[in-house]
């Protein structure tokens, strides 16, 4: 899924915010609008964006969350994390925004992030690392493409295990997935005591397979609520039920 057409030169342009992105490796997406436009941060006051990039799942959640919230972003990107900072202070509520190049798998280490979060969220790495791929060879920006696509440096394994670390314990955990990995992501989330609370299938059109999922989790086990979106009813018009969703967030809508 691509949302190209609505890229200007150098950035997004939201409601509320614009997301420059020219120096982070995965530029603004579908899936993060989604996601972001998903979430429902109610009263959280402390969250955490894993992989935050440019910063968007922040500013978003930034959006419509209290006052008084905190919200990180971490990234083992530098050059993304300069990135996120600078549209934290360009947006309207820089005062909830915090940004740090630190891997999740470090936290431990990091003196200003040991606390539970009322809320985390994740887009995170889908694939398994392809054998094939020398990033040694690779351009600087390639890497970083690499690196945020691929689980080499942030597998769904090491996700899962310090998310229900940091994880408060009446908190969620959201993220967005590729459908055919999404079962497995989820019973791995489960032996972690990760249990999910809503499941969002996502298609493109009506006759699509569904091709993401969005996954909400929490600590307790309850019967998941299920629905279903579609993006497109036909061609490029985009669905009501997208309109919808993501209608705080999108220019155009």
């Amino acid at each position: 899924m691509d949302t190209a057409k609505s890229r200007q030169k150098s950035g997004f342009q939201f409601k509320q915010f614009f997301i420059e992105h020219t120096h982070c490796a995965m530029k603004v997406g579908t899936d993060s609008i989604l996601l972001g436009s998903w979430v429902e941060p109610l009263e959280a006051q402390s969250m955490l964006d894993i992989g935050s990039g440019s910063g968007l799942l922040a500013l978003m959640l930034a959006q419509k969350s209290q006052a008084t919230a905190n919200i990180l972003g971490i990234d083992i990107d530098a050059a993304a994390i300069q990135q996120a900072r600078q549209n934290a202070v360009n947006c309207p509520w820089p005062q909830k925004l915090w940004f740090y190049q630190v891997a999740v798998q470090n936290l431990a280490s990091h003196a200003q992030l040991q606390q539970s979060f009322d809320l985390i969220v994740s887009n995170p790495p889908y694939f398994a690392q392809n054998p094939k791929t020398n990033v040694q060879n690779t351009q600087t920006a390639s890497h970083a493409r690499v690196v945020a696509r691929q689980t080499s440096q942030l597998d769904h394994f090491d996700l899962i295990k310090y998310v229900n670390v940091h994880l408060s314990q009446g908190g969620h955990f959201y993220c967005v997935l590729p459908a055919l990995i999404s079962d497995d992501f989820i019973h791995l989330a489960s032996q972690h005591n990760l249990y999910l609370h809503d499941i969002l299938l996502v298609q493109s059109q009506p006759e699509a397979e569904i091709s993401r999922v969005l996954v909400k989790f929490g600590r307790n086990v309850v019967s998941p609520q299920i629905n279903q979106l579609t993006i497109y009813d036909m061609g490029t018009h985009y669905s009501e039920a997208y309109v919808s969703l993501c209608r705080a967030y999108y220019l155009r809508f």
